[in-house]
């Protein structure tokens, strides 16, 4: 994982936490901290992992709620993250928690 970071490690005031299953097992993470804007109460989900043979099973739900709430208590009045418009699963995820479709992204293959 460290090579997600352009440091080998999370910026500041960032914090990466691991996501393990009922036995214990690390089946994924968040990554979430302050956004590069000068709102100092905006901050971002930079990633998210669940493995794949682990979704589906409310896993990223509860880390999503989770997340909420640490950046709620560092003084967060606002997360936003970025997800792929094919990750219709993430998507939905996303929508059933209250976040709002904010930019969309666009691109047309010329060859």
């Amino acid at each position: 994982m460290a090579r997600s970071f352009p440091s080998g490690s999370p910026g500041p005031g960032h914090v990466v936490f691991d996501v393990v299953d009922g036995a214990g097992v690390a089946v994924g993470y968040l990554w979430i901290g302050p956004d590069t804007s000068d709102d100092a109460g905006a901050w971002w989900i930079w990633d998210i992992v669940i493995d794949a043979d682990k979704r589906a099973r409310g896993l990223g739900r509860r880390v999503m709620v989770l997340g909420e709430e640490y950046a709620r208590a560092q003084g967060a009045h606002t997360l936003g993250l970025s997800v792929f418009g094919f990750n219709t699963g993430a998507r939905g995820l996303y929508e059933s928690l209250g976040y709002q479709t904010t930019s969309v992204k666009m691109l047309k293959r010329l060859d």
